[in-house]
């Protein structure tokens, strides 16, 4: 004999749907009650927002434990409505999410190169002291506790730049916190930035350049070791082509292959184009034309490529690092190198704030607007950086500095005015 199969049956009274002895539809299926195995109170389940969320009715009895998850899906409605937060989760779980999903970005090719440093600025700070809080439970007083503990951490006042940085990653969390209904915009703190100002960029001055350039064509040819000779003569040029393009030490400048440099051409003269890959993102800059010499330099140490012409070799798009040494391996050393080159030179002595590899494109950018008078909105383009950075970092160039830009040429010869009789008096 065929068994039945059973009918669900609606109540009219409560609006319920017996599916079985174990589920039930209220609210045309927006809430479900259902009992676990070996369980016989009911769990309860119920939709927001296209959402689940899940409850425990702690009841055994059918018609207590509709009553009560229909009065608490009728709450949450109101809730919602209100803007006001049902359920929040702790920021250590959130924080998790929001890195693996930055990660992800950075591993496929989309992400931006600052995500690396969000992502350690979430697992070293912002994980460690939010870990337990609840998402919107961070208000005014855990963010100063937060500074507090900052502060410890790094032994030091943090930079503004620092806390940019930090309040940045702090809202990646949160935002992704409110985009998941875990907390409402209500909630979001205001961050503060009371971090040090940034001083200046130690840079060199053109006369200074000049001595710097002059000493290490003599000095890098010296070393008692060869791996030292090599480092010195790699160096030289590394440090030419940083102060001719103002790419950024590290990131940009060492991650540059020559397949990375190719010609453009505009009105008729060619130059040298660099694609970068750095902080902010990839980006086009274009060299000086003296830069290519010291490219021909690197080039002919090079047994592999010494033989190409120059733009034969650009026109292959050679997948290999451009800052490589003579036995073709790649360093990350050379900023040692340039401390013993500033120690030798003397070029250091004497200062209170030592200047690094770092400093040579900063000297670009001061030689730039002081001899070139190339306006900061150009330079933000070339140099991959906002122009309020640019203005903060060389706000000590004065109209004074760049006085025959700004004065432009003279119309005609000057013709005194002869003073009138009340100038006489």
């Amino acid at each position: 004999m065929q068994k039945k199969l059973a009918v669900p049956h609606k109540s009219k009274k409560t609006n319920s749907v017996a599916v079985s002895d174990k589920l039930i539809h209220l609210r045309d299926g927006d809430v479900v009650l259902y009992r676990r195995e070996n369980s016989g109170k009911w769990q309860a389940r119920y939709k927001l927002f296209n959402k689940w969320q899940r409850i425990s009715t702690k009841e055994k009895n059918t018609d207590y434990a509709s009553k009560m998850a229909c009065e608490i899906y009728d709450r949450a409605r109101f809730l919602a409505d209100e803007d006001i937060v049902i359920t929040s989760k702790k920021f250590g779980a959130v924080a998790k999410v929001v890195v693996k999903q930055l990660q992800d970005e950075l591993d496929s090719g989309n992400g931006k190169s600052v995500y690396n440093t969000y992502i350690a600025v979430i697992n070293k700070y912002l994980i460690p002291f939010f870990e337990k809080y609840n998402v919107n439970g961070i208000d005014y007083e855990a963010l100063k506790k937060f500074d507090t503990w900052r502060e410890g951490e790094m032994k030091k006042k943090p930079r503004a730049s620092t806390i940019t940085n930090h309040n940045t990653a702090l809202n990646r969390v949160l935002e992704y916190a409110i985009d998941m209904g875990y907390m409402s915009k209500v909630h979001l703190p205001n961050l503060q930035n009371e971090g040090s100002k940034s001083e200046p960029r130690p840079a060199f001055s053109k006369s200074e350049y000049k001595s710097l350039t002059s000493f290490m064509t003599r000095w890098s040819k010296k070393g008692h070791t060869q791996r030292t000779k090599d480092m010195r003569e790699l160096l030289r040029d590394y440090v030419l082509v940083l102060a001719n393009t103002g790419m950024r030490h590290g990131t940009e400048a060492l991650g540059l292959k020559w397949k990375d440099i190719h010609w453009v051409t505009t009105n008729g003269e060619r130059y040298l184009q660099f694609t970068v890959d750095g902080k902010t993102g990839k980006r086009d800059l274009i060299a000086r034309h003296n830069v290519q010499d010291y490219l021909e330099r690197i080039q002919l140490r090079d047994k592999a490529i010494a033989k190409l012409s120059f733009d034969n070799l650009l026109k292959k798009r050679v997948d290999e690092f451009v800052f490589r040494l003579r036995d073709g391996t790649t360093t990350e050393n050379l900023g040692g190198t340039f401390r013993h080159l500033m120690r030798d030179s003397g070029l250091n002595k004497g200062r209170s704030k030592a200047r690094t590899l770092y400093s040579l494109r900063h000297t670009y950018a001061h030689l730039a607007i002081l001899d070139e008078g190339i306006d900061v909105y150009k330079l933000s383009k070339q140099m991959g950086t906002s122009v309020p950075m640019i203005e903060q970092y060389y706000g000590h160039v004065t109209p004074a500095h760049v006085a025959n830009q700004l004065a432009g040429k003279r119309m005609g010869k000057h013709k005194p005015v002869k003073p009138t009789i009340s100038d006489k008096q």
